[in-house]
């Protein structure tokens, strides 16, 4: 999930099975030819990205088709989808999130999904949640299908919270159940390096991801219902950028802007940390003793935000059926296959195949994951979503370093968002 890592890598799988042997190994069969390749680009540089791996060569095996991936960074991936497929070289199949469809879709880099096509390949909105299903459609047309649902989470420090007297007699940390809680309980624990609370990770005062989630929790969002103006002027967000500027001013309770808040989680400097469920894997390598629990409701609704993986089908400068139909195989078999991805990549899957794996289920976070479904959130479907969420991040730094008031910085930051071309 991260979008820190810079190396890019390309693999190609060599098939080496008859066809006949493909379609015993995998019941649904190969639609594609054994020897197709398809072109795949995604990124996954992080711990994910070896598990992508591990898929793709048992996918390569089950169907004989090759595979040629280029992992990278997130956002060089957008930027090279952007300008590789108008020019005919973008790839068969791409992994994207969901804010990114809209624009996308608008700019026509990715081809549309029709009901027919769904279908016949056997996918049903009635099998995924619906944040997740309808994050692939803008403007009544499909774009895209879900992977998987990275989202937030609350971990909890059990060293950092026996320290300060936060848990229980059974040893396991106490959880906040309201603002004024987490306030409480983060003060106790924040003392010369320690800190009580966060949100985010390499630098918490830019994490608008962590910003949105606060947003929506308060009814509040970064455009109104009609997607043409701007909602940030609004008293429901100025009163969140007020709590945002003053976790680590007025409240002292959480680290600097220039922080890195999965490191000091896993130093024990950190007691209370909302982040990205991808943090977790990472977490138990490191030998953390930690705890999660469901996002607290920080304001007037239980809220998670939550950014599906979704696969597209970027648009060819020439149709290939087979290759198309090889992208098809790939995404179907995944689907398929998706609790092995669940399990060893800690994402929970967009699909409900995998929600009842005893497997999934008895994972203490897979649990926790699970479980907050129904309060899953997504990006509003707007091609300016992404122009507005980098307006966004050097605003609410200055808030959170206290540069600038809420109220001001919020109202500035609307002007900016609305000034946005269309």
């Amino acid at each position: 999930m991260t979008r820190a890592h810079s190396a890019v890598s390309r693999r190609r799988f060599l098939g080496g099975v008859t066809a006949t042997a493909a379609a015993a190994a995998w019941p649904r069969g190969a639609v594609a030819q054994p020897k197709t390749t398809l072109t795949y680009w995604n990124g996954l540089t992080g711990a994910d990205g070896k598990v992508m791996d591990e898929l793709i060569d048992r996918f390569t095996r089950d169907t004989g088709i090759q595979i040629e991936q280029q992992r990278i960074p997130w956002a060089e991936l957008y930027a090279k989808l952007q300008v590789a497929v108008p020019a005919g070289e973008g790839p068969d199949l791409a992994l994207i999130h969901t804010v990114e469809v809209p624009h996308f879709a608008s700019d026509g880099v990715l081809e549309a999904i029709d009901d027919a096509t769904l279908a016949g390949k056997g996918f049903r909105g009635d099998d995924y949640l619906p944040a997740t299903w309808q994050g692939g459609v803008f403007q009544g047309k499909r774009y895209s299908l879900p992977l998987d649902v990275p989202q937030h989470i609350l971990y909890l420090n059990v060293k950092v919270m026996k320290e300060a007297a936060l848990a229980g007699p059974d040893g396991k940390p106490r959880v906040p159940g309201s603002r004024d809680e987490l306030v409480t309980m983060a003060k106790k624990m924040a003392r010369g390096d320690t800190f009580g609370f966060a949100i985010g990770t390499s630098n918490p005062g830019r994490y608008t991801w962590g910003f949105h989630n606060l947003l929506w929790q308060n009814g509040a969002n970064i455009y109104a219902a009609d997607l043409k103006h701007a909602a940030l002027a609004e008293p429901a967000a100025v009163e969140v950028a007020e709590f945002w500027g003053g976790l680590g001013n007025a409240l002292k309770i959480a680290p600097p802007a220039n922080a890195n808040c999965r490191d000091a989680f896993i130093a024990g400097k950190l007691g209370m940390w909302i982040a990205g469920s991808w943090n977790f894997t990472g977490l138990r390598e490191a030998k953390v003793d930690f705890s999660v629990a469901p996002l607290p409701r920080l304001f007037k609704q239980p809220v998670v935000w939550a950014m599906p993986h979704q696969y597209s089908f970027p648009k060819p400068k020439t149709a290939d059926r087979t290759r198309r139909e090889a992208a098809w195989t790939h995404v179907r078999w995944m689907t398929d296959h998706v609790a092995e991805w669940t399990l060893k990549a800690g994402q929970v899957s967009a699909s409900r195949k995998a929600h009842g794996d005893p497997r999934v289920t008895g994972d203490p976070v897979l649990k926790t994951l699970l479980a907050q479904g129904a309060n899953w959130q997504v990006g509003q479907p707007t091609p300016k979503w992404v122009a507005a969420e980098n307006l966004t991040r050097p605003v609410i730094e200055s808030v959170y370093t206290g540069q600038k008031p809420a109220k001001a910085a919020m109202e500035d930051l609307a002007r900016q968002i609305n000034a946005l071309p269309e």
